[in-house]
């Protein structure tokens, strides 16, 4: 399936900031985040207010290689209390880069592309997740826009192969040409995965994957290809050779 728009993911970005600051601001910042242990709000707003500013950066100066984070001002505050206000008066700046940017130009990308739209496309993944952990937290989740979701899944899985700079355990994805279906119920979104002896990634859809993993929304699927829920989830079914999916879902957390 084809990206969505540069600008739809300019306008995610803004609105999954905005959900997070406000869900943020009403709740305790050191409640837990239930899927990501140790993890607290106060932490994921941290997390994000850097990494938003990190990638701004880079996509500011176009750089040609990946920035230290020595190299950025990032104005983090002392106290968590001022973390929502820090995320949202920072991604003011984050929002003006990103959309003044001509997305095909050219920059230091750490996954496939090389183009100023990886990173958009990128942090609005990256925020979507976050915002269901910070919901999650709250008590107060909801849906994701299921084109955003399904999406979200491409992305990870055209990502995941590169992304063993951060996750060496994804080096542990191989196999001798195994594949996996991905998909939704009831509908055409589907992905197959191939497991080789020195690589794995996409692949073209086989009619008889060695297992499949299938999900009732886009949204499920998602959350379950960054662990947030397991393949016990009732959202989820799963069938074919148990071993590889379990090595797949061992070795593939982002």
């Amino acid at each position: 399936m084809a990206e969505l728009s540069y600008s739809t993911y300019c306008d995610g970005i803004e609105r999954e900031v905005a959900r997070i600051v406000e869900v943020a601001r009403a709740h305790d910042r050191a409640a837990a985040v239930p899927c990501c242990p140790d993890w607290t709000i106060a932490d994921v707003l941290r997390h994000l207010g850097l990494l938003q500013q990190w990638f701004a950066a880079m996509v500011d100066r176009r750089s040609p290689q990946r920035l230290e984070f020595g190299e950025v001002d990032f104005g983090l505050p002392t106290d968590a209390a001022d973390y929502p206000d820090w995320v949202e008066s920072r991604h003011v700046e984050v929002a003006k880069v990103l959309r003044a940017a001509d997305p095909d130009a050219a920059m230091w990308t750490w996954g496939p592309g090389g183009q100023v739209r990886f990173w958009a496309r990128r942090m609005q993944m990256e925020l979507l997740v976050h915002r269901y952990d910070v919901e999650l937290a709250a008590g107060e989740v909801t849906a994701f826009d299921p084109a955003v979701a399904a999406d979200g899944v491409a992305e990870f899985l055209v990502n995941l192969p590169s992304a063993v700079g951060f996750t060496p355990a994804v080096a542990e994805l191989r196999g001798d040409g195994q594949t996996i279906g991905f998909g939704v119920w009831g509908t055409e979104i589907s992905w197959a995965v191939r497991l080789d002896p020195d690589s794995f990634g996409l692949t073209q859809a086989v009619a008889e994957p060695d297992a499949t993993v299938s999900a009732e929304t886009p949204d499920a699927l998602l959350l379950l290809v960054y662990g947030r829920i397991g393949v016990d989830d009732p959202r989820i079914r799963t069938a074919g050779d148990a071993q590889l999916l379990e090595k797949w879902f061992t070795h593939s957390k982002f």
